[in-house]
């Protein structure tokens, strides 16, 4: 009996006209008969559309249709050098494009994020499925809205196991073939659009590949796998051939850009082979993440992520930080949706290293400032090194001043204000 295979192609990967030619021609060349491809938003569509709300939201609606319209723009072109620009599709875009446009200002600015963001993912799926019509595979396209089932929360959704195995078998299990479906969203009990959380879609491809017993995911992507760092910013990186389950979900936890921190753990639930593979180059080899005895080869691994903000929080009367009160700091952050990467308590105060964002940073520290003292560092780097050595602690210490360290028994994680160069 054939099985599942599941193909992500995130936004690199159909960028432009030439990226999604290539797109295509792996369907055709490593595709096998049951396959779901889950795509991201094109390029740095959802940039875009993060930059759209943020000028609905500042009252700037000269702003906003300007930002809008380049969208369109763009992804009309982009379909038209294809050679798919037809009734058909240009019909399914504007519908897509009125949607978004239409949206009730009176909804939380959760509700309205997804309700928007969505737009870049399901465009370009609809682009993609057409593209591979157009190319003779035999494709059709699925809305993940309709399969993938989460809470009713946003930004962040949790995942409805059952109901979304459910869905998917009733939707497909009697029905092979190959399929087009959208990264990041998904719906909730009461079918409003939610998201998975930023850079969502590994994890997407890692829920359809969990809910079809699929045998394999393969991960697209424009290096040739997952490195030991980032080469635009650490030298000497290399190729991490396999990777254990256990250390691919620490690795995506702290960081690691190739891999959604949630992607790893219902691939290990039902022993699902994740291959992370080049589609610039296809043929070279690829990392395979499974029940692996060890990393190979065993080396430090670096993270960075830049675009940091340090917020500490502590009592106006100097009392000790209780469970309490950092029960309620969290919750002002889960209730923005706004993720922390790095935490460390003292007796009355606590820091807090999360990534900067305009409309979520300020909400928060507004809402803190109610019942605490709050401080707030900006254009900070967060260095992370899994299992490091004595260089790579002596190169942290050699990257400007040190805000604040954290060590644990396999990783080290400094916060700095980098010494430009």
């Amino acid at each position: 009996m054939k099985t599942w295979s599941v193909f992500k192609f995130g936004g690199a990967s159909v960028k432009d006209a030439a990226a999604l030619r290539n797109a295509v021609h792996l369907v055709k060349t490593y595709g096998q008969t049951q396959l779901v491809l889950i795509v991201s938003a094109m390029g740095k569509s959802t940039n875009s559309l993060e930059s759209y709300l943020q000028c609905q939201e500042a009252g700037q609606q000269e702003q906003a249709e300007a930002e809008l319209q380049k969208l369109k723009s763009f992804h009309q072109y982009l379909a038209e050098e294809v050679g798919i620009w037809t009734p058909a599709l240009a019909e399914a875009l504007a519908s897509e494009w009125e949607r978004i446009a239409a949206i009730d200002s009176a909804w939380s600015y959760g509700r309205r994020y997804d309700a928007t963001v969505s737009a870049g993912e399901i465009i370009s799926s609809l682009i993609l499925t057409a593209a591979l019509q157009s190319a003779g595979v035999s494709t059709r396209w699925l809305d993940a809205r309709q399969l993938v089932k989460t809470n009713a929360d946003h930004r962040r959704a949790i995942v409805d196991w059952e109901a979304t195995e459910e869905a998917m078998t009733a939707q497909l299990a009697n029905e092979p073939g190959i399929y087009v479906s959208q990264g990041f969203i998904a719906a909730g009990p009461d079918q409003q659009t939610t998201t998975l959380g930023r850079e969502g879609s590994d994890y997407s491809a890692a829920i359809f590949a969990y809910a079809l017993h699929a045998s394999e995911l393969t991960i697209w992507k424009d290096v040739p796998g997952v490195l030991s760092g980032d080469p635009k910013f650490f030298e000497d990186v290399v190729l991490l051939e396999e990777i254990p389950y256990r250390t691919a979900i620490e690795l995506a936890y702290y960081g690691a850009s190739v891999i959604h921190p949630k992607t790893i753990q219902p691939l290990q639930g039902r022993g699902i082979v994740l291959h992370v593979r080049s589609f610039l180059h296809p043929e070279q080899a690829a990392t395979r993440i499974a029940a692996h005895a060890a990393l190979r080869p065993e080396v430090p691994c670096w993270i960075r992520k830049d675009q940091q903000i340090m917020i500490t929080v502590g009592t106006r009367d100097l009392s000790f930080l209780s469970e309490g009160h950092l029960a309620e700091v969290y919750r002002v952050f889960s209730d923005l949706g706004l993720l922390v990467n790095l935490a460390q308590h003292a007796a009355v105060s606590s820091r807090f290293c999360v990534t900067a964002d305009s409309i979520t940073v300020p909400k928060a520290i507004e809402a803190l400032c109610e019942n605490y003292r709050v401080d707030c560092q900006e254009d900070l780097t967060l260095f992370t090194v899994h299992r490091p050595d004595v260089e790579a602690r002596q190169w942290l210490a050699n990257q400007g001043e040190i805000m604040l360290d954290q060590r644990s028994a396999y990783v080290d994680q400094v916060v700095v204000k980098e010494t430009l160069a």
